[in-house]
């Protein structure tokens, strides 16, 4: 199994002279040095433009991956309804990132319940097959409900597993990849320069559950946010040694 580590997004101004060297002048490059995975946050608040991913794509090294989020007007403000045409938008330019691409994330609404399950096969079966996809359901009522991880093993998507306090904890896989965020709540530390909260039993959790299913799967993927304990970076490293990676 191949296993791929990264955090959610690159861009922070209190990574500059603790995780990012001073002086550094393209913070992509350097974390593509470090890190062979990437998930990109900012495409949940927009569609980039043609010449933004080309950059991606351009100033990092062959192999390296970006798991992109689907943009929010789609899952957030729209719910997954009448969307085709940004859809469309989205994956035509998302698509530049070539053999660079990997999963789309498609990250639910935290109120999008169970209840919408017709909703959402009738979106995901109606999405590019030519893209990979994992999917984050955020709100309680997914739980130990069979039809959902019977509906992503069905049209061979990925389940996107979420370590944070207020979301269902699901340990699955639906395809073969893994893919796996480890989250935390939104202002809990005071700055993201430094691990403020270590969480050893989780890594070792999490980290566990990755090599049990080393078998299952062909690649995994394990991105890291700074809310999980207050510097992704660190704790990224931390989880490498866990891994062996």
């Amino acid at each position: 199994m191949e296993t791929r580590l990264g955090t959610c997004g690159w861009s922070y101004p209190d990574w500059k002279g603790t995780f990012y060297p001073s002086g550094t002048k393209d913070e992509l490059a350097y974390y593509a040095s470090r890190f062979d995975a990437v998930e990109i946050d900012s495409t949940y608040y927009r569609i980039p433009s043609a010449k933004a991913v080309d950059g991606w794509r351009d100033r990092t090294p062959e192999g390296f991956l970006f798991c992109p989020k689907l943009p929010g007007e789609i899952t957030h403000e729209k719910l997954l309804e009448d969307t085709g045409d940004l859809v469309a938008a989205f994956t035509d330019v998302i698509s530049r990132l070539g053999n660079k691409l990997g999963p789309i994330l498609v990250q639910l609404h935290p109120s999008f319940g169970h209840d919408h399950l017709p909703k959402l096969e009738a979106f995901l079966s109606g999405l590019p097959p030519a893209f990979r996809y994992a999917v984050e359901f955020r709100h309680r009522s997914w739980v130990d409900q069979a039809d959902a991880l019977a509906l992503l093993r069905s049209i061979n998507m990925g389940l996107a597993m979420a370590h944070h306090p207020w979301y269902p904890r699901i340990q699955e896989v639906t395809t073969d990849f893994a893919y796996l965020r480890l989250l935390g709540r939104h202002g809990v530390f005071p700055d993201f320069s430094r691990v403020h909260r270590p969480q050893d039993d989780a890594l070792q959790d999490w980290g566990g559950f990755i090599k049990s299913v080393s078998s299952q799967v062909h690649r995994s993927f394990v991105f890291i946010n700074n809310q999980f304990e207050g510097h992704s970076p660190a704790t990224l490293e931390r989880l490498q040694t866990l891994l062996g990676t």
